[in-house]
């Protein structure tokens, strides 16, 4: 059963549930690996399965680069037979089903939902690189009534939750967008006047597939070649819209 492979000598494993954050659908869940790290896992047999791991493992990179102040995330190991420690039957079964290669996300200690009437003008440069990764990302999943904001230590943002964008599904199909325009139920549409649209590289996702595990790459349904591919013929629609906006202001 040779399974590390992902990340190498430093291949995270997961060797405590601590928790299971019960109020999201997809019942990710707080743990501990064997280098002591906590980190959200968000489970190949929840909802959007592997494929879903595949497009918020790849949206978190593009985020970051974007500016967002959004969480680190990689490949992390669910050893088959790991064991029930918290959680329903339910949970138990949905971890049944994950065994093999998960999603974890850096756990933001001292963390609170936010709610839109709490944002305030101090947040304005937070919003607007959250609001831009989302642009690009086509994010739809971030409506006034649950932002998908966290408020850290000193009221910092930080930006979670990002399987819904449709960015992936539209590379691959080769629709490539008119505009980048916030969907009208997005927290930020029509806050956000103009973005900025920084460019990217479009040879960046090649080095992030061969991060990912051969089970979230078979899920999209398509070869590493033709995603790269897909993904750098969309960075470029970006970068050529981004730049016509600049010449336009």
């Amino acid at each position: 059963m040779p399974l590390p492979e992902p990340g190498g000598a430093e291949a995270g494993t997961v060797v405590e549930i601590l928790r299971v954050f019960s109020d999201a659908s997809t019942r990710p869940c707080l743990v501990r690996t064997t280098d002591g790290g906590l980190h959200v896992l968000k489970l190949a047999g929840a909802g959007p399965g592997p494929r879903g791991l595949l497009i918020e493992f790849l949206a978190l990179r593009f985020a970051k680069l974007l500016g967002a102040p959004v969480p680190d995330a990689a490949p992390l190991l669910l050893l088959h037979g790991f064991p029930w420690m918290v959680g329903t039957d339910e949970f138990d079964e949905m971890i049944q089903r994950s065994f093999g290669w998960n999603l974890g996300v850096g756990f933001i200690p001292n963390t609170a939902p936010v709610v839109a009437a709490e944002l305030g003008p101090d947040d304005a440069a937070c919003l607007r690189a959250i609001a831009e990764a989302d642009c690009f990302l086509h994010n739809v999943d971030r409506p006034r009534s649950n932002p998908n904001l966290l408020r850290g230590a000193g009221g910092t943002l930080h930006a979670i939750d990002f399987d819904a964008c449709l960015y992936f599904d539209r590379a691959l199909a080769g629709r490539l967008p008119a505009s980048f325009a916030l969907p009208r139920t997005h927290l930020l549409a029509g806050m956000m006047t103009s973005i900025e649209g920084k460019a990217l590289d479009p040879d960046l996702p090649v080095s992030w597939l061969a991060e990912a595990p051969p089970e979230w790459i078979d899920a999209a349904g398509r070869e590493v070649p033709a995603i790269a591919n897909a993904l750098a013929t969309y960075i470029r629609h970006w970068n050529a819209l981004s730049a016509g906006r600049a010449h336009e202001g």
